[in-house]
């Protein structure tokens, strides 16, 4: 690593931070995929992400004097957010690998939550939300791009995945493309949909260039969970549209008869959503082990980075490597923070769902609902959550739930 340069770029974004938070705000929401640039400081393993956090956190103190916690609204978030820290604390001292679990604790944890009284107490117009929407699909421009090159030539893509040219992006691995630009796309056609009744011609080329390369890039990474998982957060932002409802429905019956009586597309297809692939056995034996090691520790769980490890007695079938997590967002938070730390994860999700549903007629209330529906359908077989870039992007949408309801 240049330290060096390092210490220009950190310095750069520390100086248009102070000088303008709002701006640095969506330089950091650009930056969230930055994570996979590691590297230590001494004997402390970091990311770019995290530093650029550090400075963004520093600044919010020095620039708002953080946040007063006198909001009625906030009251009612603050139980779960507390036990969802709590459980993700005592999970620490649960877990095998202690110190894996404290890097978890920090980076999937600790700061998202600290970045959603960022948001909340910043974010408070529509403007700033604008901004904010802005360097999320500049981001997504730059991860679909970046896909799309993979594709046609083959750099980075890593070893295990070159040979079918499964994308993987910045990522190490293709599903990652999917759970990160899956919520960018739903974001992108509901702003379209919004400057393309206003007339904006050139923010809507924006947002339709964002929607059709994302789009291409989760096609050319061959996650079918975020093609479904998309293709339902299209379908429930369409049905809230009363001049799309009817031809959303529309499409929806003819795909569904073509499938239902092609038997081309509809054996294949059957046998992906019913997990009769490798891909789903896969998923069902991890499932299957999971389980048998939960019912162990039911309450507590295998603590932070401690699945692989609680795994092993359990693991019988060796043609299957260990992963990092169970893959299905149930079993992935009950293992990592235990039944208590599920709750408060499903509680909080629950708490932005019902804010946007309350308020669907409001500016961007749908798009949390489609933010939802993406994380929890992708999630039945993926980790919509236990990732820097991924955690952070929870809690901004959470942030925006909070925007909606005041």
């Amino acid at each position: 690593m240049n330290y060096l340069l390092l210490i220009i770029l950190l310095a750069g974004f520390g100086w248009i931070t102070w000088k303008n938070f709002k701006l640095g705000l969506g330089i950091f929401i650009f930056l969230l995929p930055s994570y996979f640039i590691r590297f230590q400081i001494g004997p402390l393993p970091t990311t770019l992400l995290e530093l650029c956090f550090i400075i963004l956190a520093i600044l919010w103190f020095f620039k708002q004097g953080g946040y007063k916690f006198r909001d009625k609204n906030l009251k009612t978030w603050l139980i779960p957010i507390i036990l969802f820290l709590l459980t993700a604390t005592i999970s620490i001292f649960v877990s095998p690998d202690k110190i894996g679990a404290l890097g978890i604790w920090k980076a999937y944890f600790i700061e998202p939550v600290f970045f959603f009284f960022i948001i909340i107490s910043t974010l408070k117009t529509r403007a700033a939300w604008l901004m904010i929407f802005r360097a999320l699909c500049f981001s997504g421009i730059a991860i679909a791009v970046f896909a799309i090159v993979q594709k046609f030539t083959g750099l980075y893509i890593p070893e295990a995945w070159l040979t079918e040219r499964r994308v993987t992006s910045v990522f190490g691995f293709p599903n990652a493309v999917g759970l990160y630009l899956g919520p960018i796309i739903i974001l992108a056609f509901s702003l379209l949909y919004d400057y393309l009744k206003s007339k904006a011609w050139a923010w809507s080329a924006f947002y339709a260039l964002t929607f059709i390369i994302s789009l291409i890039a989760i096609y050319f990474s061959k996650t079918e969970a975020a093609w479904i998982a998309v293709g339902a957060g299209l379908f429930i932002f369409c049905l809230f549209k009363r001049d799309l409802r009817i031809l959303a429905i529309i499409l929806a019956i003819t795909v569904i008869l073509i499938v239902g009586f092609t038997p081309d597309y509809r054996e294949p297809i059957m046998e992906k959503v019913l997990l009769k692939d490798w891909s789903g056995q896969v998923r069902l034996t991890i499932w299957n082990e999971s389980w048998e090691m939960l019912k162990t520790n039911s309450i507590f769980g295998a603590g932070l980075a401690g699945y692989p490890l609680a795994i092993i007695p359990f693991h019988e079938a060796s043609y299957i490597e260990i992963f990092q997590y169970p893959h299905n967002f149930l079993l992935n938070f009950w293992s990592e923070i235990g039944i208590l730390g599920l709750i408060a994860w499903l509680w909080l999700t629950a708490k932005s769902l019902k804010y946007s549903l309350q308020n669907y007629k409001k500016e961007f209330a749908i798009i949390v609902t489609c933010f939802v529906t993406v994380i929890i359908i992708h999630g039945l077989v993926d980790v919509p959550y236990l990732k820097n870039d991924l955690a952070m992007m929870y809690w901004l949408f959470a942030g925006l739930a909070f925007y909606i309801k005041k």
